[in-house]
């Protein structure tokens, strides 16, 4: 089964989420509406692609948390039976977990973590870096 390839990343107008399809030039980077053709034909090239914060951009990582959201590369997650933080991370192709603590129960295997919905996702590490220590 083939992973869905979606990033999302903070609107340089406004601030705000988007999600959809990565385009960068040498000068810009863009996120273009993933489901722009389904809701209206005739939207304008400004309204389908959204100029976004380059430092903010997120790969989906093709898993959701017990409460079925998405769960992204920077998003930061919360295991519930260790009481401990950690945040998705994309490290020599592929997605990664690296917890707060160093504690060796806790596995960097992002697979065994979504799969048995052992963790759920509270925040991202732009909008809430303090649920992750010192990351950016």
């Amino acid at each position: 089964m083939a992973r869905e390839i979606l990033f999302r990343a903070k609107r340089i107008d406004d601030g705000e989420w988007v999600e959809g399809f990565l385009f960068s030039t040498s000068e810009h980077t863009y996120i273009a509406y993933q489901n722009q053709f389904d809701d209206d034909l005739f939207l304008s090239a400004k309204e389908i692609f959204i100029e976004v914060d380059p430092e903010t951009v997120c790969q989906y990582a093709g898993y959701t948390d017990l409460h079925k959201q998405k769960a992204f590369e920077h998003d930061i997650v919360f295991y519930e039976d260790g009481g401990c933080n950690g945040h998705i991370t994309f490290k020599e192709g592929q997605f990664l977990i690296e917890w707060e603590e160093s504690r060796p129960d806790l596995k960097s295997d992002i697979h065994f973590w979504f799969t048995q919905r052992r963790i759920h996702i509270i925040g991202n590490i732009f909008d809430n870096p303090e649920l992750i220590g010192d990351q950016p």
